[in-house]
């Protein structure tokens, strides 16, 4: 939570307080970015991007900020504590180098072999 509030506050991001923080037991699903042992915990963490602004321009500064530096942010710290964002979530980063690195970050989460089987 520290590292992601200084992050924001180092890009100048404009996110609303509280940062949203909530914990939840760990899932048996795959396909949860909780998936864990039973009795394991997890913690959800995030901010909610508001567009209070009837603006265009402003909105779409807003928008271009949040999906850029702030997803940028929350990458970094997942990374170092091996977390990642809800796959049903995810902002695409900006360079094709970056969306190698979130797609080998998906496929160590999630089992997406086995997937992709019960797809056939």
């Amino acid at each position: 939570m520290e590292n992601l509030l200084a992050g924001i506050e180092e890009k100048h991001i404009a996110a609303h307080s509280p940062i949203e923080q909530r914990w939840t037991a760990s899932s048996s699903s795959l396909m949860s970015p909780a998936h864990g042992p039973p009795k394991g915990l997890f913690s959800w963490v995030g901010i909610i991007m508001y567009l209070p602004s009837e603006e265009e321009k402003q909105r779409r500064d807003i928008t271009e900020k949040f999906k850029g530096e702030y997803c940028d942010i929350v990458r970094d710290i997942g990374h170092d504590v091996q977390s990642v964002s809800h796959w049903a979530k995810q902002e695409m980063p900006p360079t094709v180098e970056d969306q190698l690195v979130l797609k080998e970050l998906m496929r160590l989460k999630y089992p997406v072999e086995l997937f992709k089987s019960a797809r056939k």
